[in-house]
């Protein structure tokens, strides 16, 4: 058998070039998966729009939740308004439970996760259709993230500052008329 040609394994000419270092790297770097290889400055252009983009459709995800959120919560309430208690004397002495259960330490309260199956009268609560949808889009939005963690972690120059030149545009055109205030009816979500 003649091996003469295999002496020296030449290197293929279009390599990924990754590196866990700072970088500028433009033609032939890779992304996430080897399908994503840049092989031309047209490509890498498209690369960094599209991160851009992500990055964007990632806030405006994060705005549409919030916004969802909003709405069932103010569903929630009209229904709450148009329920017409018959017997006024009744609901003045009607005591609800404590939102602590019958446990008067709130950290015995919250490790017996009674919280997780019993809602307390006054709670705003999702229906079962839009838990799912909730559950759904929070998983897009915390799988979006992690896409965008790991597209920082090349250290490609162009592409971190797309991805922040992405979140900066997109938080400038969907927060723009967020409320600031933050009161007893929101959670942690009000100071994201």
């Amino acid at each position: 058998m003649d091996m003469g040609g295999m002496g020296g394994m030449a290197k293929p000419a279009h390599a990924c070039k990754i590196s866990m270092l700072w970088n500028w790297y433009t033609v032939d770097s890779c992304f996430i998966a080897r399908s994503w290889h840049v092989k031309s400055k047209g490509a890498f252009a498209g690369s960094c729009i599209g991160v851009f983009f992500l990055v964007f459709a990632a806030q405006w995800l994060h705005r549409f939740c919030r916004e969802l959120d909003n709405a069932i919560v103010a569903r929630r309430r009209q229904q709450a308004l148009n329920v017409v208690d018959t017997s006024s004397e009744d609901s003045k002495t009607k005591s609800y439970p404590s939102p602590l259960g019958s446990s008067p330490n709130p950290y015995i309260y919250t490790l017996s996760h009674k919280w997780l199956f019993f809602s307390q009268p006054n709670d705003l609560v999702p229906s079962p259709l839009e838990h799912v949808l909730r559950s759904v889009l929070y998983t897009v939005e915390w799988g979006l993230s992690y896409i965008i963690m790991l597209l920082f972690m090349y250290y490609n120059g162009y592409i971190i500052i797309s991805c922040i030149l992405g979140a900066l545009f997109g938080k400038l055109a969907f927060s723009y008329n967020e409320p600031l205030t933050c009161n007893d009816d929101e959670d942690r979500k009000c100071c994201k």
